[in-house]
């Protein structure tokens, strides 16, 4: 392609993009032209292209990126060696931006919008703003109650991730909870191409924004197995903030039939919840200790195996993804998974005061 045609691109990329950054200032635009109206249609083409495939297309793409990237980056460094290096230079510029225009765009066309429709709280009319330790600490209280009784009537170690992936997809195709916020064109999840090798990124699961594939660790420890497929549904199905992902995959589980999806529920909330009270150390080892030894025992399993992949690798990854997460409406970067605990512990208070109103 000609110079002409790379300015070509890169023009059409900016006028893309301008129209986007006025969809990213309001809320209201994004939530139904684009994540209940464009995104439910357009991702029929991801169902089209990939989700038939075995494999993960994504993680093969992913590679391909790499590679195009990194052979323009050296061509562009080559450039300032050789004889005539100005012209190559421009050439190998021009090339260089409009493959990352191009990748820019289509993420934002094709998923990256939906980390600025309307907060899932303000849809579902949850209070974020009120809660303090003693709201946390009250909650905690009974989920800990909760979580000790399902393991202790839960042998989880008999338990196989076998027909789980196909059992939890079916459970979301049939929601109603979040009816009309989640997107229903496409669920599916897959396994990626290596496990082991993104364990070493310290990652249980991860979604895909290009082919819209969902990928889940298989080699993660039970406990939180279910909760991570739902989790990463919840991103296949338009949810793009952390928190909400971990919210939805809590309240899709948490009254499920199996008591395994339901442990897996508490488990995780209980994890988030105790994260507030980490400030007040004493007051921590209280609600720590008050889970049985056998939820302890989940919980020192899960850190042993991820502590055997922990390395530079995991903490590059976790610098890139935290900077990604604040790039992308989220500000507080990683730490935007915690903040499930404010939506549980409001949404816990919604119950009480729905409860209190109609007595």
């Amino acid at each position: 392609m000609k110079a002409r045609g790379y300015f070509g691109v890169i023009a059409c990329c900016l006028l893309i993009q301008l129209f986007i950054c006025i969809l990213q200032s309001n809320p209201y635009w994004v939530e139904y032209y684009y994540s209940r109206g464009f995104y439910p249609k357009f991702s029929y083409l991801s169902i089209i292209l990939f989700s038939w495939l075995p494999f993960s297309m994504g993680d093969l793409l992913y590679g391909v990126f790499v590679v195009i990237f990194l052979r323009l980056l050296f061509q562009l460094i080559k450039s300032l060696y050789q004889k005539q290096w100005w012209s190559i230079l421009k050439r190998k510029a021009i090339q260089f931006v409009a493959f990352l225009s191009v990748v820019y765009t289509f993420f934002y066309v094709n998923w990256g919008l939906n980390y600025y429709r309307i907060p899932l709280a303000d849809q579902i009319g949850l209070n974020t703003e009120t809660i303090d330790i003693d709201d946390y600490a009250q909650v905690i209280e009974k989920y800990i109650f909760t979580v000790n009784n399902l393991r202790d009537s839960l042998d989880l170690e008999q338990r196989d991730k076998k027909g789980v992936r196909k059992d939890l997809e079916h459970w979301m195709r049939t929601d109603t909870l979040f009816h009309g916020i989640l997107s229903q064109s496409q669920i599916h999840g897959k396994s990626p191409i290596f496990s082991d090798a993104i364990s070493y990124f310290t990652v249980s699961g991860y979604f895909n924004p290009f082919t819209l594939e969902v990928q889940v660790n298989q080699n993660i420890p039970l406990a939180s197995y279910p909760f991570v497929n739902v989790h990463e549904l919840a991103h296949q199905m338009g949810i793009g903030f952390e928190d909400e992902c971990n919210f939805i995959a809590f309240r899709k589980l948490m009254h499920h039939k199996d008591l395994w999806y339901r442990y897996s529920a508490y488990y995780e909330a209980v994890q988030y919840l105790l994260y507030p009270l980490y400030r007040d150390k004493e007051l921590y080892e209280k609600y720590r200790n008050k889970l049985s030894p056998k939820v302890r025992a989940d919980l020192e399993n899960e850190r042993a195996f991820w502590q055997q992949y922990r390395g530079w690798i995991d903490k590059i990854s976790d610098l890139f993804y935290n900077q990604y997460l604040k790039h992308n409406n989220q500000p507080e970067g990683m730490e935007r998974y915690s903040m499930m605990a404010k939506l549980v512990v409001a949404w816990e208070k919604q119950q009480e005061n729905s409860l209190t109103t109609n007595d």
